[in-house]
């Protein structure tokens, strides 16, 4: 096995080599028509990690976007994680700008050669996190974030590379997944418990009483000033925040990008949008991302659940999905719906002034996230004490 000698950054998606079998097993969000529309949407502040061989071989890679401030989503933003509600805020001030290894979908691109040994990806990965962090400090980042590894594995390589400067890993979120291949929507329900398989009839009931119906549309046609506004509708009703011209941009590099993934499920009354969620297909998987609704015209038809949740899993269910990924969040109502969650962990490393504040921070957050999905407090350090890797 060659053995990787020369590390290349590069800042554009554009100028990347070829990837090759790094993107054999890869999910669409380690893709590079995925990598582009994140570069587009962080206004070029993705940087890529690649290492090469000794005979020009491109044999890993990892993505990480400079963040300058705190103007930037909560799952991305650093300083979210140093929230504790049992202690006094820390100064946040000195922590950006800061890297964070992770793009949208709250996923880590950390791509290694799948045809090499579980030790040589160890060690490429190790390599991967030591260039990151030497880019990162080479921009001015003073702290530096891998965000939402999925495999233990994978975690357990950072932090070593990491050493006494990266903190302890822990748990960051989870992905709530459900499983597919039933060969109707009575079959889905028939998976759920009966006082939930009733409350999900009742829910589509009062849905098609309502006179609600649901447009399942490829690519990003649909997409307009209407469905911004009920998109800002919902990001406003929970305190987030965003404009029409914001989210028209974001349609316009889904077009620019992955226009042939988007599937939109558009609900509408008497002609009319009242709702959507929008997806992305990505082979046998449904990713579920957004969604938007007209709080003013809807009332109790359960518009929400039936776009984000059952009109995505009849979709499925006709067009041969076996995996459905609702994100991360809102853990509760996934659950009920047979959602199951995949933890992902985080390694950061700290400006030194944070490190003692974030090391509490965190281990509640984990805490806290063990709850909300039912795990036992012990699981994250009894999965990361076991060798192995992948």
């Amino acid at each position: 096995m060659t053995t990787a000698t020369t590390t290349r950054v590069y800042r554009r998606v554009a100028d990347l080599p070829d990837l090759g079998p790094l993107l054999r097993d890869a999910v669409l969000y380690e893709t590079p028509a995925w990598l582009a529309y994140c570069e587009a949407s962080a206004g070029g502040l993705l940087r890529h990690v690649a290492l090469e061989d000794g005979n020009g071989r491109t044999v890993a890679l990892a993505s990480f976007r400079v963040v300058p401030d705190d103007d930037v989503l909560s799952l991305y933003d650093l300083s979210s994680f140093l929230a504790d509600p049992t202690g006094p805020a820390p100064d946040t001030g000195a922590l950006f700008p800061n890297a964070v290894a992770a793009v949208s979908g709250a996923h880590c691109v950390l791509l290694t050669d799948p045809d090499a040994d579980a030790r040589t990806r160890s060690a490429q990965r190790g390599a991967l996190t030591r260039a990151v962090v030497d880019q990162a400090a080479a921009e001015g980042c003073t702290a530096v974030g891998f965000l939402y590894l999925r495999e233990p594995g994978s975690v357990r390589s950072v932090a070593t590379a990491l050493g006494d400067e990266g903190s302890a890993p822990f748990l960051a979120a989870a992905h709530m997944e459900l499983e597919g291949g039933w060969p109707d929507f009575e079959g889905y329900l028939a998976t759920l418990r009966s006082p939930r398989r009733n409350k999900i009839r009742r829910e589509r009931r009062q849905f098609a009483e309502a006179g609600i119906t649901t447009r399942v549309l490829s690519g990003t046609s649909a997409l307009n000033e209407t469905t911004a506004r009920l998109q800002l509708a919902l990001r406003r009703r929970y305190g987030a925040g965003g404009s029409v011209e914001s989210i028209m941009a974001d349609y316009a590099h889904l077009r620019s990008t992955v226009e042939e993934h988007v599937r939109v499920f558009l609900c509408e009354l008497e002609g009319r949008p009242v709702g959507l969620s929008l997806a992305l297909a990505d082979g046998d998987r449904l990713h579920v991302r957004l969604a938007g609704f007209d709080y003013e015209i809807l009332g109790e038809d359960f518009a929400y659940f039936n776009a984000v949740y059952y009109e995505p899993i009849l979709w499925g269910i006709a067009n041969g999905v076996s995996r459905y990924s609702f994100g991360t969040g809102t853990y509760g109502a996934k659950l009920a719906r047979g959602c199951v969650p995949v933890p992902t962990w985080g390694v950061v490393r700290w400006p030194a002034a944070l490190r003692q504040a974030a090391a509490a921070a965190t281990a509640g957050r984990q805490s806290a996230l063990c709850a909300d999905i039912g795990l036992d407090p012990a699981w994250p350090d009894t999965v990361l004490s076991c060798g192995g890797e992948r």
